[in-house]
């Protein structure tokens, strides 16, 4: 994973080497590096930074939506525990189990292998159990479960946002003028010592390259689909399944007990 774009890049930094020692073997090299030439490397860093700033800062805040979201169904859960703990009922493993379903929904749907639409089915079984839970515990506590549901909407509906639509889709037509207008600049630009002209052409095409991919893969962080090298990590959802599937176990043993 850590490596996985340099070498998406690798064969493009090939390609571009043949082209450069094309160019100088047909001596296709009028320019030199120069102050305009300068500002041009200074202005495609400025634009990259500068777009790479905002998408990290979106991925950022894409990492908070999935921790609001295990937040939010474990806030659910505890509720459920302490009404479980005053008087144990078949609705409380039900409850626990219904959440656990959800979160698998959840997971499913980002890995693509389940639809939103099954989510969505499943969070309105989870409002049948919420009801449920309240009618057998008389107990306005069970109430605060229910923001905490509309959290988990609020939540779901912006993931799903984020996973159909771009960020900064507009920016990225810049960002190609930009890297158009560099690599043909390394591939004109000629020097006394072509080795050097090289290694340093290549070494700034990979950079540039690598950092516009980056910036496409941050860009979509609940994408799943085996080609990205950064997606929002899944482990915590994972981790919240299974606690939810002990909860369940440890309210059929003590209901049985």
């Amino acid at each position: 994973m850590k490596w996985r774009l340099f070498l998406k890049v690798l064969p493009l930094t090939a390609l571009f080497a043949l082209a450069k020692l094309a160019v100088h073997a047909s001596g296709l090299e009028p320019w030199e590096f120069n102050s305009l030439t300068g500002s041009l490397f200074g202005a495609a860093t400025f634009v990259i930074a500068f777009v790479l700033s905002g998408t990290l800062s979106d991925y950022n805040a894409c990492e908070e939506l999935m921790l609001q979201l295990i937040n939010a169904v474990e806030a659910i859960e505890d509720i459920n525990r302490y009404l479980g703990r005053i008087q144990p009922h078949p609705n409380q493993a039900n409850l626990s189990q219904t959440l656990a379903d959800l979160v698998e929904k959840v997971r499913h749907w980002l890995l693509n292998t389940d639809s939103f639409d099954q989510v969505q089915r499943q969070l309105d079984q989870l409002n049948i159990s919420l009801a449920d839970r309240r009618r057998e515990s008389d107990d306005s506590v069970c109430e605060r479960a229910l923001p905490e549901l509309a959290k988990i909407r609020l939540t779901l509906t912006k993931m799903a946002g984020n996973r159909n639509s771009d960020f900064l889709g507009p920016a990225y037509a810049m960002l190609e003028v930009f890297l158009a207008g560099s690599v043909m600049a390394l591939l004109l630009i000629g020097s006394e010592r072509f080795t050097e002209n090289v290694v340093v052409s290549c070494f700034l095409f990979t950079s540039f390259t690598y950092l516009l991919l980056l910036i496409r893969d941050l860009d979509n962080p609940f994408q799943y689909d085996g080609s990205s090298a950064v997606d929002v990590d899944l482990s915590g959802l994972c981790a919240c399944r299974d606690r939810l599937l002990t909860a369940t176990a440890d309210s059929d043993r003590a209901l049985k007990s």
